[in-house]
């Protein structure tokens, strides 16, 4: 009689399958969601209201890709954070003052890098300046 009560209040192996993929489809789709509502190219994530639009946050990774010594796997490797970025209106254009904190998540006895950045958006973006510790940043392409 025991046995009875059992097979009667709980779901059968067929059922409990079923269930068991409707729920795993239901979680990938909500992690679909969550991939695809969030960007995927910011390399370098700055802090949410930042007053530094998409373009400039673009132009300033690339300047990290193009005048940064990092090898392209080293710069999968490491995390880059905007800790302080500004604009400031000047006559008709807007500078961005950027700093950047580079490091790598699971090895914290070696130094952050640091890189300073000023971008000036006149029309076009252009980079007035680069400071770099623990990292060589070029100002000048070549």
């Amino acid at each position: 009689m025991a046995l009875e009560a059992m097979e009667t209040i709980g779901p059968g192996p067929a059922r409990t399958r079923r269930g068991n993929v409707g729920l795993a489809a239901t979680l990938a789709l909500c992690a679909l969601a969550v991939i695809a509502a969030a960007p995927i190219d910011f390399r370098i994530l700055f802090a949410r209201g930042s007053a530094v639009p998409q373009p400039v946050r673009e132009f300033a990774w690339q300047v990290i890709e193009t005048r940064c010594n990092y090898q392209a796997f080293e710069r999968e490797q490491r995390s880059f954070w905007a800790y302080d970025a500004r604009a400031t209106r000047v006559g008709t254009g807007v500078v961005y003052s950027i700093n950047v904190l580079s490091q790598l998540p699971w090895m914290k006895t070696e130094p952050p890098a640091i890189i300073q950045m000023t971008v000036v958006d006149d029309g076009r973006l252009r980079l007035a300046a680069i400071q770099s510790s623990f990292v060589v940043c070029e100002s000048e392409l070549g």
